[in-house]
């Protein structure tokens, strides 16, 4: 595709994100949720399917950047930066639907560490005080992650291509137990209906995510007319194996979640993504194609089923979206791939390095990372003992709170400071 005519595509695209986006939370903004399908017995619709949708999206990117960074994995360097690109623009187009969820926007300081009026703190054992913070730090160090790879390698010297090498393994081993945190953390926000409160729920949030996230990924290595990586394929369909053993645990206990949209999942979620392992689809581009696309519908259904359909199925009421919800879901695309082409525009460089560059980084480093983590361990430790104590008021009674609840919160910025540190030493080497 031509520079021209990406320009136009990324144009249209963006002025489809802003009028479904934009005009979808101005509407519920002037009206409030209410112009959504919700109701008092179906109280989350689409725009939270959204949410998780574009959330684990968002997964790929640090699996594929991060985690096979770690582990050696050669392959995962030429898909890389699509990746990574990836994960910022989902993460991003995810944060919008929250913030236009609550209906009333300019009351949402209301959620932030600052005292209101009623003297209420948030609370810091709630998944959704969690959220917001493994969010914002997971985009944080995921821009962080990018920018080390967004300098030209060819005009540095040897000791600095050795100490980005060691300081991209540094913030790869942050982001990794950061990316089981975010969506483990978006599923216990559901931990409310039939099912959700079940210890599996985690690991299957996180399952989905990444399985949804390695299908885009490979859908953007095809429009770029890149080769789609065997081993990605491979892992593709070893995810939706995994997948397939939670279902088959949901199924076991409750059969009667088995219907028409269960059905079309396991279809295209299993039993789709294994013929990836076939050399005769490996070889064919529309094969891959066709599978992954019904794998990304397959995985948005999913998230159709468990926040909406369980809904119906407790309270027998039929959910109906309305044109609101569909605006947003058909914004949600324009802006994802108007982003994505933007930022190839402004990230075109990707790191060069190989892993075992980083054996000959100098010391300290890692010291760095410890010690930032430490710093963010100190910042939560001083915010949790001015906020979560008498002032509470009677919003707590009967209501699990104390340090064993607020772990995560410490998680996340601990991990937050460290990722900080690392990018801060970045700096300052590159500046030597």
């Amino acid at each position: 595709m031509t520079s021209v005519r990406r320009c136009v595509l990324m144009v249209l695209c963006l002025s489809v994100g802003l009028l479904g986006l934009g005009g979808g939370g101005l509407r519920i903004a002037l009206q409030g949720p209410g112009v959504l399908g919700v109701s008092n017995s179906v109280p989350w619709g689409w725009d939270v399917v959204q949410f998780v949708f574009w959330i684990g999206l968002g997964h790929a990117g640090t699996l594929i950047s991060a985690v096979l960074l770690l582990t050696r994995q050669d392959w995962s360097r030429g898909i890389a930066r699509q990746a990574e690109l990836m994960t910022l623009c989902a993460v991003a187009v995810a944060a919008v639907f929250p913030a236009v969820h609550v209906g009333r926007v300019w009351m949402e300081w209301m959620l932030s560490p600052a005292p209101v009026a009623g003297g209420v703190w948030p609370n810091a054992a709630s998944p959704l005080v969690w959220d917001p913070a493994a969010i914002g730090a997971y985009l944080l160090l995921s821009v962080l992650y990018v920018a080390m790879g967004a300098r030209d390698g060819a005009g540095m010297s040897p000791e600095q291509r050795a100490s980005r090498a060691r300081a991209c393994l540094l913030m790869a081993g942050v982001l990794t137990p950061l990316v089981v945190t975010v969506h483990s953390v978006v599923g216990c926000d559901f931990a409310v209906l039939l099912r959700w409160h079940a210890p599996f729920l985690p690991p299957y949030f996180v399952c989905g995510a990444i399985l949804s996230g390695l299908a885009m990924v490979q859908l953007i290595v095809a429009a770029a007319r890149g080769p789609v990586s065997v081993p990605l394929m491979r892992l593709t369909a070893g995810v939706a194996t995994g997948m397939g053993v939670f279902y088959a645990l949901e199924l076991a206990e409750h059969p009667e979640l088995f219907g028409g949209e269960y059905a079309v999942m396991l279809a295209l979620n299993v039993a789709a993504p294994l013929a990836l392992l076939l050399p005769a689809v490996q070889r064919r581009r529309g094969c891959q194609v066709m599978i992954c696309l019904g794998l990304l519908f397959g995985m948005w259904l999913e998230r159709v089923q468990i926040i909406v359909s369980r809904s119906e199925i407790l309270w027998g009421v039929d959910y109906m979206p309305s044109a609101t919800d569909a605006a947003m879901l058909v914004g949600s695309w324009g802006a994802f791939i108007g982003l994505f082409i933007l930022l190839e525009f402004l990230v075109p460089v990707g790191r060069d390095e190989k892993p075992g560059d980083a054996a000959s980084a100098p010391p300290g480093q890692g010291r760095v990372a410890w010690l930032g983590g430490a710093v963010g361990l100190a910042v939560a430790a001083l915010w949790l003992s001015c906020t979560q104590g008498g002032e509470l008021a009677g919003v707590m009674d009967g209501r699990p709170h104390g340090i064993f609840f607020q772990l995560p919160v410490y998680l996340v910025c601990g991990l937050c400071g460290a990722g900080v540190a690392i990018y801060l030493n970045f700096l300052h080497r590159m500046r030597r």
